[in-house]
């Protein structure tokens, strides 16, 4: 029987153990992060990063962590590199001694592809030319910021290319260099900076994740058995620890309607203990209607079917149970990291819950220049989810006829 309120002296409620790998100082300027996923394993990754005095800090709190954490938590092995300064590692010794660091993990897996990532635009050609006079045929591929129109087209890599490009610059016609534009600052990647722009960040991060499991041949995660394991601790087992542990050091997730969730481990924790694991009603199941895989996004329609004889604050903030059954229609947007949840974005009709809950009127006052009348709202209900399952189940453009909107009182 699945448990109704939670007990810390559960064996299904001791903490799991997030995955942990101490980061190896190389130089003064380099660092080596073995993979932080459940798995362990992945193929090498060395990161070009901009030294802090070039870009103005970011004073504010992001979830997303700086590009060498991010990159383990997608399940690769990551050589991190300060640049600038004349400290440390040169770019040659990086990318001769580097790679024998990354060989020298046992957490590497692919040992004869290496990716290169120049988030510093001002070492982007010394990178080119040093590829050119390692000869490392295990350097396989590179992304980088800047304009290919700048380079010099003697050290345009051979090996394939992913490329941020300003707003000004023009889409490479370079067979194996691919090309997205940014809008402003070429630190919009970084989280530390001022100009780190998270919508931008995010679109950029699942196209070079895309671009370099191809090259690559991984890290690669069955998404939608991590999204499902996830959803079983949540209202199968109802455990807080074990839904906890599915996710990255720092996760979120945002109910849109009513602002609900958590930001960040702590908060979520919290949400997830008092306000949504133990909150939903017995009956509480997901139809599903449709699901959209991605490189690490899993788009779910379903229908969040409940008997409302509870609150349910995540819901309904507030509201008192009314004893209705209420069939939502609903859609997930769920961002896996490697083999761990970073974010739930859960959008839904509020206003049809609140019509099938009876609580909202489909009718309200509305004055007009020729006396008080009614408005009839452009409201459904539960038809809404019927339809959604079975597009026969339902009539469309009833809301146009002239039975709906203004109506006399």
């Amino acid at each position: 029987m699945r448990p109704s309120f939670y007990d810390p002296d559960s064996p299904d409620e001791q903490e799991v153990a997030l995955p942990s790998a101490s980061r190896i100082t190389l130089s003064s300027n380099t660092y080596l992060q073995p993979p932080l996923t459940r798995r362990g394993t992945g193929p090498g990754m060395i990161a070009f990063l901009p030294p802090p005095s070039v870009y103005k800090v970011n004073t504010e709190k992001t979830l997303d962590p700086e590009p060498v954490q991010k990159w383990a938590e997608e399940g690769f092995a990551v050589l991190g590199v300060t640049c600038g300064g004349g400290e440390g590692w040169s770019i040659e010794e990086v990318l001769t001694k580097g790679i024998e660091a990354l060989l020298s993990l046992k957490e590497l897996d692919t040992r004869d592809k290496f990716a290169l990532y120049v988030y510093e635009l001002d070492v982007l050609q010394e990178v080119l030319l040093q590829i050119q006079e390692v000869k490392d045929s295990r350097l396989s591929c590179i992304v980088a910021v800047g304009d290919p129109e700048s380079l010099q087209p003697e050290l345009l890599p051979s090996i394939p290319m992913y490329i941020h490009i300003p707003p000004t610059a023009s889409h490479s016609r370079v067979v194996n260099i691919a090309s997205h534009k940014f809008s402003k600052s070429p630190y919009f990647l970084l989280p530390q900076c001022a100009d780190y722009a998270p919508g931008e960040a995010t679109l950029a991060h699942s196209r070079v994740l895309k671009f370099l499991r191809k090259i690559l041949g991984g890290p690669n995660f069955d998404i939608e058995a991590i999204w499902e394991e996830h959803t079983y601790f949540e209202f199968e087992v109802r455990s807080v620890a074990k839904t906890m542990g599915t996710m990255v050091a720092e996760p979120y997730v945002n109910h849109v309607p009513t602002m609900t969730g958590g930001v960040g481990r702590k908060a979520l924790n919290a949400f997830y203990r008092d306000h949504f694991i133990f909150a939903n009603p017995a009956d509480t199941t997901m139809i599903p209607v449709s699901r959209t895989v991605g490189s690490d996004r899993i788009v779910d329609e379903f229908i969040f079917r409940l008997t409302h004889n509870r609150v349910v604050d995540w819901l309904l903030p507030g509201v008192p149970p009314t004893g209705r059954l209420l069939e939502i229609p609903m859609m997930g947007v769920i961002n896996i990291r490697g083999d761990r949840l970073y974010h739930e974005h859960i959008w839904w009709d509020q206003a049809t819950t609140l019509s099938q809950a009876g609580i909202l009127p489909s009718q309200v006052p509305y004055p007009t220049p020729e006396g008080p009348k009614k408005l009839r709202l452009p409201v459904s209900g539960v038809e809404s989810a019927r339809m959604l399952i079975n597009e026969m189940d339902g009539k469309s453009n009833e809301m146009l006829k002239s039975s709906w909107g203004i109506q006399d009182a």
